[in-house]
């Protein structure tokens, strides 16, 4: 669709309604009963599998990661290689830049129905649920989907960093992947040279608190179409939910663990030789707890 064609209506940036003191929603973030946070369908006893990286090498350890992705398709991992300071010093960095003014952030703009850049993902009419979130998505690898005039210059060190973060992530991703082959009895190389070149893209998503959290969604539930997703969690609160069974799970954060999402990518019919694989639906709320 032609970026004319789309008429997206007002979206506020959350950011700047919390900061204003709103005590109220707008009409466009409230969610129907059965879209909200919270309820009945909530198991929070329950906990997705944690993973040691480190330990793949041990039959057990292994096969702990085929059940994680046969029974869930969700789980965390430790020990995996990636240097705490980097992590940290990303979510420090991400952190930053939401909490720069808004005409700032603004020089990166989301383009109506686009998914790169600073603002609101995926809107595409003027009648459409929004999400209580502001968001940086940009494309990383192979290098043709960059678009350089939406990678933020502010702060200093974000496009160094980000970059050496995500070639991190993408290793440990190649790394995932080998031993999910291993667990079905395929090479280590299997599936890399399934998808050929693969493409690597981040989303940072910045959750202000809302003064009715009991009604909106930091992020829509969905599926992903990736292979893998991996996602970095903030400390402060267990906001993300994984929905098994019926019931939305909270996915607790863990100290410099990655929660990783296995994607639409690897979801498997009935005729595929990968029989097991889940591709879990996830959703974001926002609780009261959740500050800037």
């Amino acid at each position: 669709m032609a970026e004319a064609e789309i008429k997206i209506g007002q979206v506020d940036d959350v950011q700047e309604l919390h900061r204003a003191g709103l005590e109220t929603v707008p009409e466009r973030y409230i969610r129907g009963g059965d879209d909200r946070p919270g309820g009945d369908n909530v198991c929070a006893l329950a906990h997705i599998p944690v993973i040691d990286v480190g330990e793949l090498t041990r039959d057990d350890e292994l096969n702990k990661l085929k059940l994680a992705c046969e029974e869930w398709g969700f789980f965390q991992v430790v020990n995996h290689g990636i240097e705490d300071e980097l992590l940290d010093e990303m979510e420090e960095l991400t952190r930053e830049f939401f909490m720069l003014p808004l005409e700032e952030k603004e020089k990166y703009p989301m383009a109506p129905g686009g998914i790169q850049g600073y603002g609101h993902a995926f809107v595409f009419s003027e009648d459409q649920k929004l999400d209580w979130c502001n968001m940086l998505a940009l494309g990383v690898e192979p290098a043709f989907i960059r678009q350089p005039k939406l990678w933020p210059t502010t702060p200093a060190k974000f496009k160094e960093t980000l970059e050496r973060y995500s070639a991190e992530i993408r290793g440990l991703c190649r790394r995932l992947l080998a031993h999910i082959a291993e667990t079905l009895g395929l090479a280590p190389g299997t599936f890399g040279d399934m998808f050929g070149e693969a493409v690597q893209a981040v989303r940072m998503n910045f959750y202000p608190p809302c003064p009715r959290p009991e009604l909106v969604l930091g992020l829509s539930a969905h599926s992903d179409g990736s292979a893998v997703t991996v996602l970095q969690q903030d400390m402060s609160c267990a906001g993300l939910q994984v929905l098994k069974d019926g019931a939305w799970v909270p996915v607790h954060p863990i100290p410099h663990a990655l929660v990783i999402n296995l994607g639409d990518s690897l979801e498997a019919s009935e005729t595929d030789y990968l029989p097991w694989f889940l591709s879990l639906t996830l959703r974001m709320g926002i609780w009261p707890g959740m500050t800037d």
